[in-house]
């Protein structure tokens, strides 16, 4: 038998409804309201936030007092990838990798930067090579 849930009205059950991909009422929505300016004042106060992310600056917070979630998801990725970055840069690629995957179920297929092949920038230079000796000519 399994722990009981969390009621509603607890950040608890705020984060099971967003894990359960579930719409977050108001009780919840306050409550992690709540725990977030609690840890605002006393970093203790809140054990079960992760450690890499910081409540949002002043100016992250909207008019009507929600974060705005995608910004406060950016600040916290950067925040997490340099932490990563600095103790195990080897976690990064399977990281980078999920949230790719994640960018494109919801904005569609993200197209890689093109690189050039080595042909290509063989004909570049080659180019600019010409161009060169032709200005070259011209000004003698």
């Amino acid at each position: 038998m399994g722990r009981p849930k969390a009621p509603c009205g607890t950040d608890a059950a705020y984060r099971r409804h967003l894990r359960n991909d579930e719409p977050v009422d108001e009780a919840c929505r306050d409550a992690h309201a709540a725990t977030r300016r609690a840890s605002r004042r006393s970093p203790a106060a809140a054990p079960s936030a992760p450690k890499t992310t910081e409540p949002p600056d002043d100016d992250d917070v909207a008019d009507d007092g929600e974060t705005d979630d995608l910004e406060l998801i950016v600040k916290t990725l950067r925040k997490a990838f340099v932490k990563i970055a600095a103790d195990d840069p080897t976690k990064l690629a399977p990281i980078a990798r999920e949230f790719r995957t994640a960018v494109e179920s919801t904005r569609g297929p993200v197209e890689p930067p093109k690189e050039l092949t080595l042909a290509e920038q063989l004909a570049q230079a080659r180019a600019a090579r010409a161009a060169r000796t032709q200005s070259q000519d011209a000004a003698s």
